[in-house]
């Protein structure tokens, strides 16, 4: 009789608890259904794309009306994110709000192909086509693209032009040495075009080190009109020659 009631009292126990649970989990619904559903959604640290891309970007499954969803998605899984984002950040400013942080790809370089600008990212992915010139990006010629797609990669032959190019808009934009224009030669050579100055650069041997040597020597050519040799710079053969253009007032 004894053991019966312990069972009995067991099993009650047992009883609230389930229906505990299931309370916490009806009122956990509730609150995850009718509470935490974005209404708003704050956009900072985009300038390429809008606030609206940025959201059809990101906000693009079946669960992405829950702000608690979308919070714990980005927060906690590899979540593969837009072609043109390098990082985000996703964080909950109230349950019916939220507040994405985007860190754009930047654009390193841009092609003409008929009359549309296209424009791409260090990795050689398209992140804009459009009519407009967007200032402190160099246009790269020599090379030609046969199908250019938004967030797709450039579809050229010579993957190994690319990725010099690609690699070469890098080392300039890192000692903030952005030209006009970057020519890529059927020598494989690379020459970049600051006004009046041209700089020839060789082939890709030691560009980093005369990319470093630029950085120096560039003050000492304002005002100038002219062509740096830097072809045939190495560490034993250091030698840089400008050669003014004729008719150039000497300075």
């Amino acid at each position: 009789m004894r053991e019966r009631r312990k069972r009995k009292a067991k099993l009650k126990k047992l009883l609230y608890i389930f229906l505990a649970l299931l309370a916490l989990s009806a009122a956990g619904a509730v609150l995850v259904t009718q509470v935490f559903v974005i209404k708003n959604v704050q956009v900072d640290g985009n300038e390429l794309y809008s606030d609206e891309q940025i959201k059809e970007s990101l906000l693009n499954d079946g669960y992405s009306w829950s702000s608690l969803y979308v919070v714990l998605k980005y927060r906690l899984f590899q979540v593969k994110e837009a072609p043109f984002i390098d990082d985000m950040e996703v964080s909950l400013l109230s349950p019916d709000t939220i507040k994405i942080d985007v860190y754009e790809k930047a654009i390193i370089g841009m092609l003409e192909t008929g009359d549309q600008n296209v424009y791409f990212d260090k990795d050689g992915f398209v992140v804009e086509i459009s009519k407009k010139r967007i200032d402190d990006v160099p246009k790269i010629e020599g090379i030609d693209c046969h199908k250019v797609v938004v967030y797709e990669k450039l579809n050229i032959d010579d993957e190994d032009a690319l990725d010099l190019i690609l690699a070469f808009s890098h080392r300039l934009q890192k000692y903030n040495l952005i030209p006009e224009t970057i020519v890529y030669e059927e020598d494989k050579t690379l020459s970049a075009e600051y006004g009046d100055i041209t700089v020839m650069f060789g082939d890709e041997a030691y560009l980093e080190e005369k990319v470093m040597r630029l950085n120096s020597i560039m003050p000492q050519l304002s005002g100038k009109k002219g062509t740096l040799h830097m072809e045939n710079w190495s560490p034993v053969t250091t030698d840089i020659v400008f050669s003014p253009e004729r008719g150039a007032a000497k300075k």
